[in-house]
């Protein structure tokens, strides 16, 4: 089943018929599919050990937090007064007792993980600030240069 693009010789280069989908693919894309991995062996181990460590401070994290809960809502709540109800209102749960399992330790180091890939708006200023500065340098050694040789033209 080619398509009727293929079978009118729109394609001009040497094809070859790929049996599991059917469609014909010219030599260089299938050179350069063959040349590309979509998965590295060699990084899985750094892998295993990042998701690890991630689950690790995923989980220490939740625990904080429940013990802040527990600070806010249980024992300190006297002193806190109305933050203390606000607290309990916005993390209701049963007998005022923080509860988590590793459903929420797994969501939270995806959320971790999530937020730790966008960039800070810090970053992009800095790198235009470089960007900025090396063009002016590139713009100054041009001139020196242009300049050295009217010098010796004269």
């Amino acid at each position: 089943l080619k398509p009727s693009w293929l079978e009118s010789g729109a394609v001009s280069c040497t094809r070859h018929l790929l049996p599991q989908i059917g469609l014909a693919v010219p030599k260089r894309v299938l050179a350069h599919l063959a040349a590309m991995q979509v998965v590295a062996p060699a990084r899985f181990l750094d892998g295993v050990v990042f998701a690890v460590f991630l689950l690790f401070v995923s989980g220490f994290g939740l625990m904080l937090f429940g013990e802040f809960h527990k600070m806010c809502v249980i024992k300190e709540a006297k002193k806190l007064g109305y933050f203390a109800e606000i607290m309990d209102k916005i993390f209701p749960f049963p007998g005022k007792k923080w509860a988590f399992n590793l459903t929420h330790v797994i969501l939270f180091a995806i959320l971790i993980a999530l937020l730790s890939m966008a960039h800070h708006p810090a970053q992009e200023i800095i790198k235009e600030d470089v960007e900025k500065k090396r063009k002016r340098d590139e713009r100054e050694e041009k001139r020196e240069s242009a300049d050295k040789k009217a010098t010796k033209d004269e």
